[in-house]
């Protein structure tokens, strides 16, 4: 197969229509609880916090809540079907302690050529491990604006093709006319053809503002035919941010469930010094419950569409498609449940420390009563 970043199309492509545009890549990291973005700016060089592009009439305030950072990182060599491909990396920097770094590199090939190409980039991943290479050379670089670092190696990808121009000029209706089959399955990642069910499922989060713009997102890939591509792509990018912190802290709660589980069955010593462990992870408790209600919470608001309602659409289709309402509802019910667990053990502890003062006073009392008996009063 022709390597599908230069073009060439075999005879049996021929009738598909050709395209021309970028393949982003977008990998998103999580290095700490919190980035000061006033401290991160002079760190990376040519840092600045990017203005929105207004192709359709919304409001203005529609963006981040605290606008992230962008820089460049240069250009990086990446392995792509066979043969070397040259991808401009950038990295946004978030307050909410995540880092994307986006691979772009240019793409020019038929739309039947989509399917292997994603099917590879999500089975081998060779950007990935570029964006893997360029996060741990930023990691130290940013210590210093970092709010208690982690290290954590889980990433979360999402591949964007984005279209300048289709060959033969095609509005978007005949585009999904024409390649509905191999835009669906490259949106699938799967070389083969898929069912018609499969194909109508694949596409049914299509949106067009303009008879000549596209977008259609899945799980991990997205297609835009739209030159202003912008805001689509920050949308993007800002749900796979916040699929990988929902990620993140679903499996933070998950060992401190695991964690709790043997002290939640376990009854309170009556001996107030044997109790430290349990009031540890008490104090433990307390400040994961407050760092992930936190994070969740500012999640939920650092991202503001207003009444953008096609930016709308496209979130909230795409977020149905990441499972965002599940791992949100995850987290929320492990939170729950260390709540429950934390009131247990409060209880618990309470209980033991009134039997210690109940018996404490008995004894006092007898003690004063033997005094008085025995005439040392």
């Amino acid at each position: 197969m022709p390597h599908p970043m230069h073009g060439a199309v075999p005879s049996s492509e021929a009738e598909m229509p050709a395209i021309r545009g970028q393949l982003i890549g977008l990998f998103s990291f999580d290095i700490g609880y919190e980035i000061d973005l006033e401290r991160a700016r002079p760190l990376l060089r040519g840092a600045v916090t990017p203005g929105r592009e207004r192709r359709r009439a919304a409001p203005s305030y529609v963006g981040h809540t605290t606008p992230p950072l962008r820089a460049p990182l240069g250009t990086v060599s990446v392995p792509l079907a066979d043969a070397p491909v040259t991808a401009e990396a950038t990295v946004v920097v978030h307050e909410m302690g995540a880092v994307t770094i986006i691979l772009t590199t240019p793409l020019a090939c038929s739309v039947a050529a989509l399917p292997p190409l994603t099917a590879t980039l999500t089975g081998a991943g060779p950007l990935e491990d570029a964006a893997r290479a360029l996060a741990d050379e930023l990691r130290p670089k940013l210590a210093p604006a970092v709010v208690k670092s982690t290290a954590s190696d889980v990433v979360e990808d999402y591949y964007v093709i984005q279209v300048d121009e289709v060959t033969p000029p095609l509005v978007a209706v005949e585009l999904l006319r024409r390649a509905r089959g191999p835009l669906a399955s490259a949106l699938r990642c799967e070389t083969d053809a898929l069912s018609d069910a499969e194909v109508e499922d694949a596409l049914r989060t299509q949106l067009s503002y303009y008879p000549d713009d596209l977008v259609v997102t899945d799980w991990n890939v997205a297609i835009v035919v739209d030159p202003e591509y912008t805001a689509a792509v920050d949308v993007l990018e800002y749900l796979n941010v916040q699929l990988l912190e929902l990620r993140y802290y679903d499996a933070l709660l998950d060992r401190h469930v695991a964690d709790t589980y043997g002290l939640a069955t376990m009854r309170p010593r009556r001996m107030p010094l044997l109790n430290r462990p349990i009031e540890r992870t008490l104090d433990e408790l307390a400040d994961i419950r407050l760092e992930v209600a936190t994070m969740v919470e500012r999640l939920q608001n650092a991202f503001k569409l207003g009444g953008d309602l096609y930016l709308n659409k496209l979130y909230s289709r795409t977020a149905e498609r990441l499972g965002l309402p599940a791992w949100s509802a995850s987290v929320q019910r492990k939170l729950d449940l260390l709540q429950q667990r934390y009131n247990v053990l409060v209880e618990r502890v309470r209980a033991a420390r009134s039997e210690v003062l109940e018996v404490t006073i008995v004894i006092l009392i007898v003690i004063e009563l033997l005094v008085l008996l025995a005439g040392w009063g």
